[in-house]
């Protein structure tokens, strides 16, 4: 009987301490796991962090190559030259008519504040204003908004007696309406004559 207790005693030890090892390989395996699961979600927040930075970057990549496509399109700027050279193209048999080639391109306001601005009567003295030159510098604003600086040189002759030529300067707010740009405000900076020296 002895050796009976014995042998369970022995057996309820060895068992007692397999359970032990057990227990200390689980609690080790728990610590692992947390600290893993704590790597991993170290790593989840850097990746969520370099995600942000990167669409971050990609969302003003994409804007500022928006703004350079604006700045460097060659149809705005023929489009504003060609609405300048229809609209400041005239003489006293087309000065009204003029501003229905350019009505698709101006803005409602722009068109009756450049109606107001002149005379709509016809005059017996013969008058002519001739662009000679159009230079366009284009400024993205938005992804559908641009401002243009626009420098015009003019020749303006008077019952067929010609002025100083004159260049002009003009801001003007570009808006797209739809597929097309739109001219949304037109302001005269300034005139001056040219000057050379030599």
């Amino acid at each position: 009987m002895f050796k009976f207790i014995s042998a369970l005693l022995g057996a309820s030890v060895l068992a007692n301490i397999i359970l032990g090892f057990l227990y200390l390989g689980q609690k080790t395996i728990t610590a692992q796991a947390g600290e893993k699961n704590e790597e991993i979600h170290k790593q989840m927040v850097q990746l969520k962090n370099e995600t942000k930075k990167s669409e971050k970057e990609l969302n003003t990549f994409q804007q500022n190559k928006a703004y350079y496509e604006i700045e460097h399109s060659e149809e705005i700027k023929s489009f504003v030259d060609d609405t300048f050279r229809k609209l400041f193209n005239y003489d006293n048999k087309n000065y009204v008519e003029r501003f229905d080639q350019v009505q698709d391109r101006l803005a409602a306001s722009v068109m009756s504040k450049l109606k107001a601005s002149g005379e709509n009567g016809s005059t017996q003295i013969e008058f002519k204003n001739e662009v000679k030159a159009v230079s366009v510098y284009l400024s993205a604003v938005g992804n559908d908004r641009a401002k243009a600086l626009v420098n015009m040189e003019t020749q303006y002759a008077v019952g067929g007696s010609e002025f100083p030529r004159k260049n002009q300067m003009y801001e003007v707010t570009l808006a797209k309406d739809g597929s097309k740009w739109l001219v949304d405000k037109l302001e005269l900076m300034g005139s001056f004559e040219p000057f050379e020296g030599s």
